[in-house]
């Protein structure tokens, strides 16, 4: 039997002391002698910056971090150009900036990760997103089968364990195409008759899930919501979220990347207020966050703490806006669907009303 291979990360910075301090965290924060981290420090003396990232990477690597300016180190290497050619390999990255913050925008695209700038929430992110990654890697290794599914999302949905679910995480995967040419040459490549291996199928998989589960499906609530989102779906505050996690423990999701985070599944959140709310008429209330309310109430036997609000005293809720990041009602005056925003499959994502009419004519939607 083959010797399980070396898992990698590779570090690229051109601040010697600082390379040396983040590979120092990410090395404590994995914690496992079993990971090697990498580093690199561009130079001017490396005659060929490709040909030397090249000779850092193998089919072991499943991350890759990167500072944004490197022309201290190299003169006219940036870390937009790290995160191409990773792109065009397939490795997951992350970028961030100690000096520029300002030149990289803050939500980075499908196919990218953006990384807190010190050392220590740089390693911690760094090792969750490592973990997350692996193990999607490893559920692929363990069931051989899933890399014959018809879809990304029946192999995503049957990864997690809820393949009822299939037809909601396709609605998270009709951009992909948009987000990455290089991603669009290889699908075209293996469709026109190049038949890859398992193994390069399953890389392919490993980073198309990682990304869209990691920067979609968890960043725009649908089937899985997050702690401040399940108090948003209870029209309540972000304040009521140990007594929500201790009310809906049975509902929590412990796949991939929720290592640093709670999140729940929705489906299971919406049995458990069925069965507390049995006793209660769901006609005789405003909407459904109004009913999980007091449903919620009712189980606590207290009242729920209001969230920040103007509009309605911060007693109504039900929606997400992950753009002012708060909870948003149907009131027309409060949200908008707005649909060319979000992925389609985040159901319980609305743009915030006064965010909307701002820089909405000016995106021309």
């Amino acid at each position: 039997m083959p010797a399980p291979q070396t898992l990698s990360v590779l570090l690229v910075d051109d601040n010697a002391a600082f390379l040396e301090q983040l590979r120092s965290a990410l090395v404590q924060e994995l914690n496992d002698p079993t990971v090697e981290v990498r580093t690199w420090q561009p130079s001017n003396e490396d005659q060929d910056a490709s040909t030397k990232f090249d000779s850092l990477l193998d089919d072991g690597t499943v991350l890759v971090a990167t500072d944004y300016d490197l022309t201290t180190g190299m003169r006219g290497l940036f870390g937009l150009t790290i995160v191409a050619w990773c792109q065009q390999k397939s490795i997951p990255v992350g970028d961030f900036s100690r000096d520029n913050a300002n030149q990289l925008p803050k939500e980075p695209n499908l196919f990218e990760f953006r990384i807190p700038p010190t050392e220590i929430e740089g390693a911690q992110f760094i090792a969750a997103a490592f973990r997350g990654f692996r193990e999607i890697r490893r559920r692929l290794e363990a069931t051989e089968t899933l890399l014959t599914k018809r879809s990304l999302a029946s192999v995503l949905a049957t990864l997690l364990g809820r393949a009822s679910l299939e037809s909601q995480f396709a609605l998270y995967m009709n951009r992909i195409g948009a987000s990455n040419s290089s991603l669009v040459q290889k699908i075209k490549d293996f469709t026109g008759g190049v038949q890859p291996s398992p193994g390069e199928k399953r890389k392919l998989l490993v980073y198309v899930l990682g990304h869209v589960l990691f920067n979609s499906i968890l960043k725009f609530p649908g089937p899985i919501l997050s702690d401040k989102v399940l108090a948003a779906y209870a029209a309540t505050s972000a304040a009521e979220a140990e007594a929500l996690a201790t009310l809906f423990e049975s509902a929590r999701y412990n796949g991939p990347f929720a290592e640093n985070h709670r999140y729940y599944w929705r489906d299971d959140i919406e049995k458990k207020i069925d069965e507390l709310g049995a006793a209660l008429n769901a006609e005789q209330f405003e909407d459904t966050a109004d009913f999980n309310r007091k449903v919620i109430e009712t189980a606590l036997n207290r009242p729920l703490s209001n969230h920040d609000c103007e509009r309605c005293g911060g007693t109504r809720g039900g929606f997400w806006c992950p753009f002012m990041v708060r909870p948003v009602c149907l009131r027309s005056d409060c949200s908008v669907a707005a649909s060319s925003w979000i992925p389609q499959g985040a159901q319980l994502c609305r743009v915030e009303r006064q965010f909307y009419d701002e820089w909405a004519p000016l995106l021309g939607l």
